[in-house]
């Protein structure tokens, strides 16, 4: 596959619930963000993201276990679906 649509949720306090959402374009790359705080909304878009055609999602470090299952089994499998994580060490540095 030749990625071409990639998507990227954050979860953070701070954005509107509804959420924000850019696309950044590129030739013959588009990279669209959307941030929330609200973990309904951003299902949601994970959602019409996969009906829009994106080809693979990614998640912050914002989304615990629970939330990835949420957007998880909204997209049923429909395309990747990945997130950031943080080693012991870098953790320790977000408290």
């Amino acid at each position: 596959m030749v990625l071409r649509k990639y998507a990227f949720l954050i979860k953070a306090g701070g954005y509107p619930p509804a959420g924000l959402r850019t696309t950044l374009p590129g030739d013959g790359f588009n990279s669209t963000i959307f941030a929330s705080g609200d973990i309904d909304a951003l299902v949601a878009e994970a959602m019409a993201m996969v009906a829009e055609g994106m080809q693979l999602i990614e998640l912050c470090g914002g989304f615990n276990d629970e939330d990835y299952a949420r957007i998880s089994d909204a997209i049923g499998g429909a395309i990747p679906l990945g997130r950031v994580g943080f080693d012991e060490k870098n953790t320790a540095l977000l408290m």
